[in-house]
């Protein structure tokens, strides 16, 4: 490394620039990770805090929570299967809200539940669902758009006046806030006539057998062939938690968009670290070419300016990632939806280290191609 420290002192204003460069690149991919993180919670954060281990579906080759029905059959039957713990219908609908007094609330996400069941969620202030028929729990999001605890609010086309009664943590799906209501309520909204039944009429009963989807428990040990057989015997289609996932809406466009860009940002930072030391080796080719005179080997020549990499590329990773945390804490604590975990900060820092390493290595093998009889003069 004597060489490497010496070339890093005598030539700091290149190396401090390549830093940066670096730097730029680990603060610009680490960003990404934590938005990417964020923007993808908060389009999937409403699966996420449920507690299931797998949701059933309208069986279809592309499940969507847009075009699942299940009837009541469906979900009567999975409680009837060994190994499952619990079954519950969840429905799931789109309306554009308003307030009372004709405030947009735009774009809310309906779910019904069953009140007390295990999909419901816990409130951070107001009560549960079931104190009123019409009472539902509201997204933190939409406190933000003005909603309080007692307010009244009226769903579009279908003209459902719903109450506020409990408030949870921002909790949406496709980033659109979601409703928690009494599951009859949902049926109403979703199947029943706009404004509700006439006056002194009631709604027939079948419209109270259908839901959008079965939310499910299964035991640890639960067959996977009874899981596909029993698909089979309710025109079902059961998914892990994991794969509900890419149901929503953009999910899976969003997780591969923010992966591209993630590695077009890797492979410029390679391309740029391998141009840089490619243009350092060859204007070193006489001092290369003097120190072989002198006995150096070419691993020993290469040795050193990979350490010259792992200098420049550990330091300047290291600024870069710090103040992208810096910076993230700030976007965290002004409500924008970024997340930075330790695992993603640890592999996107390594995996951009490596990236530098290998962008290089090709490069400084042009070590080994240098003639030691440069160094004493030979014309090229």
């Amino acid at each position: 490394m004597f060489i490497a420290l010496r070339d890093l002192r005598f030539a700091w204003g290149r190396f401090l620039l390549m830093a940066v460069v670096v730097a730029l690149v680990a603060f610009l991919t680490t960003m990404l990770s934590g938005l990417a993180a964020g923007l993808i919670k908060n389009n999937i954060s409403g699966i996420i805090q449920l507690d299931v281990t797998h949701l059933a579906f309208e069986y279809n080759n592309r499940p969507s929570y847009r075009n699942s029905m299940i009837s009541r059959d469906m979900w009567e039957g999975w409680r009837e299967v060994d190994g499952v713990l619990a079954a519950e219908p969840l429905g799931h609908t789109m309306f554009n809200a308003r307030e009372t007094d004709n405030t947009s609330l735009d774009d809310v996400v309906l779910w019904g539940i069953e009140p007390g069941s295990f999909l419901e969620p816990r409130v951070k202030s107001g009560s549960g669902l079931g104190i009123k028929d019409n009472g539902v729990i509201i997204s933190k999001l939409l406190v933000d758009r003005g909603l309080e605890i007692g307010d009244t609010f009226v769903l579009d086309r279908v003209l459902t006046e719903l109450e506020v009664v409990g408030v949870v943590d921002e909790f949406n799906i496709g980033h659109v806030p979601i409703i928690y209501t009494p599951m009859r309520k949902w049926q109403e909204a979703t199947y029943g006539p706009p404004g509700g039944p006439p006056p002194g009429e009631k709604l027939p009963d079948i419209l109270f057998d259908y839901a959008t989807l079965i939310a499910l428990q299964l035991a640890p040990d639960f067959d996977p062939e009874l899981l596909s057989d029993t698909d089979i015997d309710m025109g079902t289609l059961t998914v892990d938690k994991q794969a509900a996932y890419e149901a929503s809406t953009g999910y899976k466009e969003e997780v591969m968009t923010v992966q591209m860009i993630q590695i077009f940002l890797i492979v410029i930072s390679a391309v740029v670290i391998g141009a840089f030391f490619t243009v350092w080796t060859i204007q070193r080719t006489q001092e290369i070419g003097l120190v072989k005179a002198l006995g150096a080997s070419s691993w020993y020549l290469m040795r050193d300016a990979l350490g010259q990499v792992v200098i420049l590329m550990v330091s300047g990773a290291l600024v870069g990632v710090v103040l992208s945390l810096w910076l993230g804490q700030s976007f965290m604590e002004s409500g924008n939806p970024f997340e930075l975990r330790t695992g993603t900060v640890i592999s996107t820092t390594l995996l951009l280290i490596v990236a530098g390493l290998i962008g290089s290595a090709l490069s400084v093998r042009l070590i080994t191609r240098v003639d030691p009889m440069i160094a004493l003069g030979r014309q090229k």
